[in-house]
């Protein structure tokens, strides 16, 4: 039965790529317009926060910014003026901010660096770039950092990071919607499905016996970031770009 869906799916995405295909070649040069074309750019700043508990207790989380180091790449699909789909990848910072000791100012500060491969759709007007977009993505961490403030001092504070760390999922798991402006400019907001800790991680203890220090530990991570791409799209063969035509400068007179 999952074979036969998959058929079927893929057959309409021919056809309906053939009929569009068709259509844009019976249109004249000057309204043709580019339907696949890559798209770059990144999330300006990501604004986080999370759901967490800890032994069965509500655990508060601090709103976290990460302005650095997001940024990925879109192949887009325009099948139509209204709708269209995207397949990317990107690199992004996400993390939480938290204070764990019940009645005491500790804090601690967890992020990781992950791959992210996202699949929307985006549904509005094309031509002008202002449309609604939805989708999911699937993201791989391969660097974690983790910071320590004892009763929030910074300068008794401790960290660590790990590549590839076993402390969070391999894997993860995101649904996210948003809305993209004219001017190459985004909103967008993003849930995480999965905890952001491995409860079966296992450790050495300083008293040498083995502890999983996340084991009661739930948090679940949601982000709203406001972003920025650029396409590439070229007018298609036929269509000539209009020149900016600078104003030449008067020529002075050389006679007496």
């Amino acid at each position: 039965m999952l074979h036969l869906t998959k058929t079927l799916l893929l057959l309409s995405l021919l056809l309906l790529f053939g009929h569009s295909d068709i259509n844009a070649q019976n249109k004249p040069p000057s309204e043709r317009r580019r339907t696949t074309y890559l798209s770059s750019g990144g999330d300006g700043g990501i604004f986080s926060l999370a759901t967490v508990e800890m032994d069965g207790r509500e655990v508060r989380s601090i709103l976290r910014y990460s302005p650095v180091f997001n940024f990925g790449s879109n192949f887009n699909w325009d099948f139509i003026d209204n709708a269209g789909v995207f397949l990317g990848w990107n690199i992004r910072n996400i993390g939480l901010i938290t204070r764990d000791t019940f009645g005491r100012d500790d804090f601690f500060k967890r992020r990781i660096y992950m791959l992210g491969l996202p699949l929307g759709v985006k549904l509005g007007n094309m031509r002008n770039s202002n449309f609604f977009f939805f989708g999911g993505e699937f993201g791989f961490p391969f660097h974690y950092k983790e910071k320590y403030f004892p009763d929030g001092n910074r300068r008794k504070k401790t960290k660590f990071s790990e590549w590839f760390s076993e402390r969070t999922p391999q894997f993860t798991t995101a649904a996210f919607a948003g809305f993209h402006f004219r001017r190459s400019l985004n909103v967008k907001v993003q849930y995480f499905f999965n905890n952001f800790f491995n409860t079966n991680y296992t450790t050495t203890a300083p008293a040498g016996n083995e502890v999983r220090p996340y084991q009661n530990y739930r948090a679940n991570i949601f982000f709203i970031t406001f972003g920025f791409d650029f396409d590439n799209r070229r007018p298609p063969q036929g269509q000539q770009q209009r020149p900016y035509n600078r104003p030449q400068p008067q020529q002075r007179s050389t006679r007496p």
